[in-house]
């Protein structure tokens, strides 16, 4: 590890540090090393270095203090006082350094997808895209509705959002990837019912600032086709359950329902009601700073999404 400085000046026991030149730490932890042990072929075989290899790298020490560290007594040394004072000062500094390093280490193990979305985007297809698609990258995953998902993203909080109800923002690109295909579902029951009795479950989270008159997180158009909202909830999985049972029947992308009905039992699979005015195909966008290039994250999420979402 490499400090940058020109001069360390020993002062009342102060280590005062002007930044230019390099200057290895494994010159301070050699030192610390023969003080500890205060011999230098000890410390010479704890470092796995020969004695006179050490010996030159305390003298480059010493030259770069500009002070006497090491005294030579018959066959033996002695340190002298600011010598002490320097190795007190860079224990401190060394266990800084190595903390950092591990840390660092730790950090960088894993390259890092910071991904924000909500349910639809999260539930049905996480462990997938994570097993087979990003599985040597660690997940750092912020679930939030549209607007704060927007929000996130300028504040650096995540890198990458996926929605399909954009909200404008003059710093943020919104590439437009692929779309799903939306279709209200229910159990088989319902198909007899016509569309104005059907008790739907709704997302009771309102969307705001969308500019295609979208209130809901579902994207119904409730502006153009007005529904009967019989349930409220806040989770898309809640919705399901509900429509599991035969309660109620929920817009919802064809690609969730499909996976959702690989892993049923017959009896609670969802169907496609049919229902004409709800068949729509809502575009998919994978949003990102304008600041950040697109680079190989947002190129395979955008693959990813294709591939899971077409």
């Amino acid at each position: 590890m490499i400090f940058f400085l020109t001069r360390i000046f020993i002062e009342r026991n102060k280590i005062i540090v002007n930044i230019h030149e390099p200057m290895d730490t494994n010159r301070l932890r050699y030192f610390c090393t023969v003080v500890k042990t205060k011999n230098l072929h000890r410390a010479s075989e704890i470092l796995n270095i020969s004695v006179p290899a050490l010996s030159k790298s305390i003298k480059v020490l010493e030259y770069e203090l500009d002070k006497k560290l090491l005294i030579q007594v018959g066959r033996g040394i002695e340190i002298t006082d600011v010598g002490l004072a320097v190795a007190r000062k860079a224990d401190k500094v060394l266990v800084a350094a190595d903390e950092l390093f591990e840390k660092e280490k730790k950090e960088n193990e894993f390259p890092v997808l910071r991904l924000g979305s909500f349910e639809v985007f999260t539930t049905y297809f996480l462990g997938s895209i994570m097993k087979d698609y990003f599985k040597d990258y660690a997940l750092e995953l912020l679930e939030c509705a549209p607007g704060h998902l927007e929000n996130a993203l300028v504040q650096r909080v995540i890198d990458y959002g996926i929605t399909y109800i954009p909200i404008p923002h003059p710093d943020l690109d919104f590439l437009k990837v692929t779309h799903i295909e939306m279709a209200v579902f229910g159990r088989p029951h319902f198909k007899k019912m016509p569309l104005s009795k059907m008790p739907f479950v709704v997302p009771i989270i309102p969307v705001e600032g969308s500019p295609n008159k979208i209130k809901g997180l579902d994207g119904w158009p409730d502006h153009e086709h007005p529904r009967l909202k019989k349930y409220k909830v806040t989770l898309m999985e809640s919705a399901m359950e509900l429509c599991r049972h035969g309660l109620a029947v929920a817009y919802l992308p064809k690609f969730v329902v499909d996976l959702h009905n690989k892993s049923v039992v017959k009896e609670r699979k969802l169907v496609d009601l049919s229902i004409k005015i709800a068949k729509q195909k809502q575009d998919v966008f994978l949003i990102k700073r304008k600041s950040d290039a697109e680079g190989v994250i947002a190129k395979k999420l955008s693959k990813v999404l294709r591939l899971i979402c077409s």
